[in-house]
């Protein structure tokens, strides 16, 4: 239902549509007795809509239900499973075309079929009635397009060089590999889903630039399109790339690097840009 409205004449008039929609979002608490669980949860999700074929935007929707849902209930082990697929079903309805929604005997397969397609009804319906039949909920999945387009300006350099016409087809593919890298990145750290989700899709587009050594890491063109200014992006972005560098360094077991001590995250919800230091003492997102 989202797909393209940023390619629409009235794109800015949605874009503002959207963060009213998203600043009258229930914040999330955290409080969830299942939280720690919540990792595993968007993993195995992340991977059901690899191999169903399914939008980022449907996934990233899915987690955001998850999020409010278990921000508010005590749920059995038992049900959490069940729960997660019901939020990428509803989600599925809202994103994707027919053809591509998931069947329920589809999303049972992942559960060894442990479910009765009674118990999928009956938890649609409860998540339904949840969130009062309105899934017009904003994620950063949503707003991610829209900012890609004034990812790149006239007078950026690449590495100290002027970008010129013929480099920006291949910036841009690089540019949406690491967004969507990143925006992977903020789904599985649960405090970026306490951030508004337009900063954090805001933050993907910096940390973006800043990974490919495009500068300024922040413009004038994206501070007009996003409404955020580089003060309000900087500690998330450095936040993704400190995540990014843990995350690297972890995967390739590199004991003996260097990397941040894994309360970015906490810090990046403050307003001390100070405390949201760099992954390496160069690191800094500069604007225009």
């Amino acid at each position: 239902m989202w797909l393209s409205w940023y390619r629409d004449s009235l794109a800015p008039d949605n874009h503002d549509a959207l963060r009213i929609k998203e600043a009258r979002l229930p914040k999330i608490t955290g409080s969830s007795p299942q939280l720690h669980k919540r990792r595993y949860l968007v993993d195995w999700v992340a991977t059901i809509c690899e191999r169903c074929d399914i939008t980022t935007e449907t996934l990233h929707l899915s987690i955001m239900c998850l999020d409010h849902f278990m921000d508010k209930y005590s749920i059995d082990d038992a049900q959490l499973h069940l729960i997660a697929l019901c939020c990428l079903l509803i989600a599925a309805k809202f994103e994707e075309s027919d053809m591509k929604i998931p069947r329920i005997q589809t999303l049972n397969y992942f559960v060894q079929n442990a479910f009765l397609t009674k118990e999928f009804r009956q938890m649609e319906l409860l998540l339904l009635e949840f969130f009062c039949w309105n899934l017009v909920l904003p994620t950063s999945a949503h707003y991610i397009e829209y900012y890609k387009m004034a990812a790149l300006s006239p007078n950026d350099t690449l590495n100290g060089e002027k970008v010129t016409k013929s480099m920006e087809g291949k910036i841009m593919k690089y540019i949406a590999k690491y967004c969507k890298y990143f925006l992977d990145i903020s789904l599985q750290d649960f405090a970026f889903s306490q951030l508004p989700p337009s900063l954090v899709a805001a933050a993907s587009i910096a940390s973006s630039r800043h990974s490919l050594g495009l500068s300024p890491s922040w413009t004038s063109q994206l501070k007009e399109v996003t409404g955020f200014s580089v003060s309000q992006v900087q500690p998330v972005a450095l936040a993704l790339i400190s995540v990014y560098y843990h995350y690297r360094a972890r995967d390739a077991e590199c004991e003996n690097v260097e990397v941040p001590c894994g309360d970015m995250l906490a810090k990046c919800n403050t307003t001390d840009h100070k405390a949201a230091e760099g992954p390496q003492h160069t690191t800094r997102v500069v604007g225009c």
